[in-house]
């Protein structure tokens, strides 16, 4: 937000300058040299405009991969949750699943936004494993039930490092540079014929910068998988504990 915010100002500020400039120095329009630069000016729009694109359907195919590694890793949990159930001393990993569980949403969310996660619920992870390894099933049925739990864990570990790194990870800058100097390009091209504005002209120039920015504060927006307006939220995390609670309803913890 800090860098869209910069943009926007920074863009109206080049517009005013360059309106008080050629105000005062620009000279009337007599057409000489107008069609090269209007060719130039649509050249850097069309590349824009592709950059533009292929940013967009990067973000979009960034933000659906991320929300189903989430949808894998509460799907895990959720597996997990119904392995342990029927194992009467399996309780405290009952517990675990939860904390780590409300860990994820209440901690790990609010800092993937910023590309970091918390220490906590990895180390939840981890008492978690330990607590499946110490149990001593009696009978084929709960010792299969353990080492499914065991492989889910695995699932979900696997699954926490996959959305720490798509935490970390945005459009490449070479993108955004790209649109910027493009944009520019499209912005100040009309401005190297030293025309006096006009209001006509003015319009023009208020949609060409309009639409540089708001394309290039658009792909700002939606280039982080967990910030922005369309963020992968803890949605599927709520739907596990949901679940959780429907199985305690089948498997009473036992004490």
């Amino acid at each position: 937000m800090g860098w869209v915010a910069v943009l926007v100002v920074l863009s109206v500020a080049i517009l005013l300058i360059a309106f008080r400039v050629l105000r005062r120095k620009g000279r009337d329009d007599d057409g000489h040299g107008s069609s090269s630069i209007d060719f130039s000016a649509n050249l850097a729009l069309a590349v824009y405009l592709l950059v533009l694109a292929y940013a967009a359907v990067l973000c979009r195919d960034g933000l659906w991969a991320t929300e189903t590694d989430v949808q894998a890793e509460a799907e895990s949990l959720t597996e997990m949750y119904w392995s342990v159930a029927p194992i009467p001393e399996a309780a405290p990993v009952r517990t675990q699943i939860r904390q780590y569980t409300a860990q994820s949403i209440d901690l790990d969310w609010p800092l993937m936004a910023g590309s970091e996660m918390s220490p906590l619920p990895g180390q939840t992870l981890a008492d978690m494993r330990a607590s499946v390894l110490r149990l001593q099933p009696i009978g084929d049925a709960s010792k299969n039930l353990q080492q499914d739990a065991l492989d889910r864990i695995s699932e979900i570990s696997h699954a926490r490092t996959v959305r720490g790194d798509d935490a970390s990870t945005g459009l490449e800058s070479i993108f955004v540079i790209s649109m910027i100097l493009s944009g520019m390009l499209v912005i100040a091209l009309p401005w190297t014929l030293r025309v006096r504005p006009t209001f006509p002209s003015i319009v023009a120039d208020l949609v060409r910068v309009g639409v540089v920015v708001i394309g290039v504060c658009f792909i700002i927006l939606i280039s982080h998988p967990f910030s922005g307006p369309g963020a992968v939220g803890p949605d599927a995390f709520k739907a596990a504990q949901r679940q959780y609670d429907q199985i305690d309803g089948q498997f009473p913890a036992q004490p």
